[in-house]
């Protein structure tokens, strides 16, 4: 017997391994907020370094968990997204450093990488390296709030499409039914279009980009919501039938408890977990495309006075469209491109994990 349950237990191990790296992914994500303790140090320099030192730390501890797992992806992944996970912890940390650089015409225009300015200059004056540090940090933020939005209004729908109160699920229904009709892109320029306008005109500058970036989250969010939705309905439908639902259901055990605790805690919390991820990439995608539409389109008002990779591409597009100071658009597209491409392998792998696939 003693063999046999030590043989359970050694089965065990890598499943509770795999389970607890997938809740750990939203602390890892929420970190660079953390960043922000390491302002009362004066020096900027020490501000920077504190906060590179620990970023680094923590993401050699998730390589180290990923080679531990034998998910080489997850590494890749991990790699991929370093660019863009580094920039939102600079940022929380010396904030006023990087946004001074941005102010357009600090500098002089389109000057071509140096010692002083490592990625050069763009046509604004602006140091393109903090360009990219402010625009990482703005594009992390809604890509965070959006999720955080989706998972706010997107569970409780699921839970609801899940009930067996007709009324109460058609209602659900006709809400999910709405955003999966729209286009998410249309509606989010929509509200953004609507709200940025109006800010812009009740407002100072200084409010209009405080209220923007959350104002881009809750707009991809709300708009994000049948994803999250469809994943929580499909995995309450399923465990519903499960064995062990139906005897605590059949035993004096709470009906809440066992849909709130049994199903979505402890049974479904993992897909979640990955649908979020999933999630958090294509928000970075989402935001990008709305800052280079809202910059083309409605002009400085457009863009909620915040910016965005999207937004610094639309200001360089002269560089692609002639073909000329290519470095000015090298960088946000590279990072653009890395960081929606590192979220989504990070999100495939959790998902092959919750899969069991070795």
């Amino acid at each position: 017997m003693e063999t046999l349950a030590l043989k359970a237990d050694l089965v065990q191990q890598p499943r509770l391994l795999k389970k607890r790296a997938l809740q750990a992914v939203p602390l890892v994500a929420f970190f660079p907020f953390l960043m922000i303790i390491f302002r009362v140090f004066e020096s900027h320099s020490i501000r920077i370094g504190a906060a590179v030192l620990v970023s680094l730390l923590v993401t050699g501890a998730v390589l180290y968990a990923g080679i531990k797992l034998g998910k080489y992806r997850l590494i890749t992944g991990m790699l991929l997204i370093l660019p863009m996970y580094f920039c939102m912890c600079v940022a929380v940390t010396d904030f006023p450093f990087f946004a001074s650089k941005t102010v357009m015409t600090s500098f002089e225009n389109s000057l071509s990488p140096n010692a002083e300015f490592f990625l050069g200059t763009d046509y604004e004056g602006r140091d393109i390296l903090s360009t990219i540090v402010i625009g990482g940090m703005n594009a992390y933020l809604v890509a965070a709030f959006a999720t955080i939005i989706a998972l706010i209004t997107g569970v409780p729908t699921g839970l609801l499409l899940a009930q067996n109160n007709r009324i109460v699920r058609q209602i659900a229904s006709v809400i999910t039914q709405f955003f999966e009709i729209v286009p998410q892109l249309f509606f989010v320029l929509i509200v953004l279009g609507v709200f940025n306008f109006w800010a812009a005109a009740s407002a100072s500058t200084r409010l209009v980009a405080s209220y923007a970036v959350p104002m881009a989250g809750f707009a991809i969010g709300i708009s994000s919501l049948p994803a999250m939705a469809r994943v929580v309905e499909n995995r309450v439908n399923q465990l519903k039938s499960k064995r062990f639902i139906t005897a605590l259901q059949s035993s004096n055990v709470s009906p809440r408890k066992v849909l709130f605790y049994n199903i979505l805690w402890k049974n479904s919390l993992s897909e979640i977990i990955v649908q979020a991820t999933f999630l958090f990439g294509a928000t970075i995608l989402v935001e990008s495309a709305l800052g280079y539409a809202f910059e083309i389109g409605f002009g400085e008002l457009g863009t909620g006075g915040y910016l965005s990779w999207g937004k610094i591409l639309a200001e360089a597009r002269r560089s692609i469209l002639f073909v000329e100071n290519l470095w000015i658009v090298s960088s946000p597209i590279l990072v653009t491109i890395m960081s929606i491409l590192g979220v989504n392998i990070i999100g495939d792998t959790l998902a092959g994990i919750l899969r069991g696939e070795s």
